[in-house]
């Protein structure tokens, strides 16, 4: 299948393409800058690096991987990027978990192999990533599904990457240790619905939406339907 299929968002130099990896589907941002031929990864589930081979052109190389968060889903590949010097970024409250991937099982029940992969840039709320002069990601710390739930916005391009934290029509579960659904309401709307309503909304899971969307959310506007 041509990677044109999974292209949501270009300019004149950058491309983001999302496709599927990982037993439960989740939403792989691939950010290209076909000139300079460098590349940067939003999460890396099992099988992102197969997936990099066709999603990327031929000697793009990956330079970052930003982290929403550290649950298994979202980091199983990681290690394999890092082994081949690629710069890492998570929030400093779930480092832990990336680094030490053992913790997860305590954290949300899962038995899968996970090996630890070092995290080199703690991300704060409000931070701007610069990517070699190429990519500036804007990011946002809205905690509630994970205690180190980042999005990651780039403006240029009018795309936010949500993690777990906003999906379409619903939002991210908050029943594991860290989680907080009051707080993870209350980040929803004071920083990413006062995005620019056109933003598309690039969640870890499922299908694409927007900010104007969502702001008609149920689960944003006193609870979850009937």
């Amino acid at each position: 299948m041509h990677r044109s299929k999974f292209l949501v968002a270009s300019n004149e130099e950058v491309q983001i393409f999302v496709a599927k990896c990982g037993p439960i589907g989740n939403n792989v941002g691939f950010i290209e800058n076909a000139k300079c031929h460098e590349a940067v990864l939003v999460d890396a589930p099992f099988g992102t690096f197969e997936a990099s081979k066709s999603m990327l052109l031929p000697g793009t190389k990956v330079v970052a991987i930003l982290f929403t968060h550290g649950h298994w889903d979202h980091v199983g590949d990681g290690h394999v990027f890092k082994n081949l010097g690629v710069q890492t970024y998570a929030h400093g409250l779930d480092k832990l978990l990336i680094e030490h991937p053992e913790l997860v099982t305590m954290v949300v029940g899962s038995d899968m192999s996970l090996i630890p992969c070092k995290i080199d840039v703690e991300v704060k709320d409000n931070d701007i990533i610069n990517i070699n002069g190429w990519l500036e990601i804007f990011c946002r710390w809205v905690p509630g599904h994970a205690a180190g739930d980042l999005a990651f916005y780039i403006k240029s391009l009018g795309c936010v990457f949500t993690g777990d934290t906003l999906f379409n029509g619903n939002i991210g579960r908050s029943d594991f240790p860290g989680g907080n659904e009051l707080l993870l309401i209350s980040g929803i709307r004071k920083k990413l619905l006062t995005l620019p309503q056109d933003t598309t909304v690039i969640p870890g899971h499922g299908k694409f939406t927007t900010i104007l969307k969502e702001k008609n959310n149920p689960y944003l506007n006193g609870g979850p339907p009937a």
